[in-house]
């Protein structure tokens, strides 16, 4: 119920991403990226097609795009499969500068948003 829920919210915002996109829009590359002990995750991310876009995969992790547009709405959503008390980071950068982080503080979830004006 809550990976529907959550494709939900993440296709709604990866419309948000690319409504009223132009010639003059703006190219960026944008990375995201998750540090921490060794570990499982599922990761819902903001693809360069403006789509939500799930993985499963091991952290540390990360994922460049290029995407263009104006008004860019990212967001990236970890499930992390671990029951113990670990702290993870979740990064986004745009042009090589962190825009959004933020840290579970030994929670098992870590929603971070980001909009490219």
């Amino acid at each position: 119920m809550k990976r529907m829920v959550l494709g939900m919210v993440l296709a709604g915002l990866a419309v948000l991403a690319f409504s009223g996109c132009s010639e003059a829009d703006k190219q960026y590359t944008v990375k995201y990226e998750i540090t921490g002990p060794a570990y499982h995750a599922s990761i819902y991310f903001i693809n360069e097609n403006g789509k939500s876009e799930e993985v499963s995969e091991n952290i540390p992790w990360e994922k460049t795009i290029n995407i263009t547009g104006k008004d860019i709405n990212l967001s990236c959503y970890v499930f992390f499969d671990s029951w113990y008390n670990r702290n993870y980071t979740v990064n986004i950068y745009v042009n090589g500068t962190l825009k959004a982080t933020e840290s579970s503080n030994g929670s098992s979830t870590i929603y971070l948003r980001y909009t490219i004006k």
